[in-house]
């Protein structure tokens, strides 16, 4: 891994890393003047652009990237590489290379405890929407009655179904640095959970809204108990 790639990795996610106990040493590796291949970030790179953007600018929605992105993926793991042509071993790609390498594996309550500030959890009412912070944002009315997840990282809010995104937003803060005072730029993402009832009139897109304001809650009054009612007539016995 090159300098570059470190430096990266631990500025962008430096407190989970932190979280997860990862080492935050950080080695500089001076690359030479015109020697781009030095750097493996970078090689990787301009391979990922040569092989894989014609076909990510093809995908029209989520799903097809998804399948584009996969099939990169394995392309580029399991074909023969030019820097490993040499190799005494006969090992030509970075699966046969790498193999044998196998990543930390963290428990579910480490990682709930590490993501807990990013990931919230609400469940989709009858229209598709979910209620978070004092907003009802639209996620998509085929899965109501469902859980979804809620990721919100910086100005970004994503809501997201079985590790499937389902529409991003952009957010704005009041000042004490929780609340939301501004949600723009919906897009919905093209899913397989439609809704097979379809709606009963056209509108346009520009119409709808996707992200309402709702007030905040507001606690319930418990009811005042009744005055108990007298019997009206006596029972048989005399006794009233």
């Amino acid at each position: 891994m090159s300098s570059l790639h470190v430096l990266s990795a631990q500025c962008i996610i430096p407190s989970l890393a932190a979280a997860l106990g990862e080492p935050q040493t950080v080695v500089l590796v001076v690359i030479q003047k015109r020697q781009p291949w030095q750097s493996y970030i970078e090689t990787a790179f301009n391979i990922q652009r040569r092989m894989a953007d014609w076909d990510f600018a093809q995908a029209t929605t989520w799903a097809a990237l998804l399948g584009v992105h996969e099939r990169w993926v394995v392309n580029y793991n399991y074909q023969s590489h030019w820097a490993h042509r040499q190799r005494a071993d006969g090992k030509r790609s970075p699966a046969n290379v790498l193999g044998w390498v196998s990543g930390l594996a963290h428990a579910p309550e480490e990682l709930h405890r590490v993501f807990y500030r990013t990931r919230f959890g609400r469940r989709l009412d009858r229209a598709g929407y979910v209620r978070f912070r004092h907003w009802r944002l639209y996620a998509e009315r085929g899965l109501s009655g469902e859980h979804a997840a809620v990721w919100l990282y910086g100005e970004h809010l994503t809501l997201e179904f079985a590790d499937e995104p389902l529409a991003p937003y952009a957010v704005k803060y009041v000042p004490d640095g929780t609340h939301l005072a501004e949600v723009t730029q919906p897009r919905l993402y093209e899913t397989p959970h439609h809704s097979p009832q379809h709606f009963l009139w056209e509108h346009a897109d520009a119409a709808w809204l996707k992200m309402v304001r709702v007030p905040a809650y507001v606690p319930r009054r418990r009811r005042a108990v009744a005055g108990v009612q007298g019997r009206l007539f006596p029972d048989e016995d005399g006794q009233s």
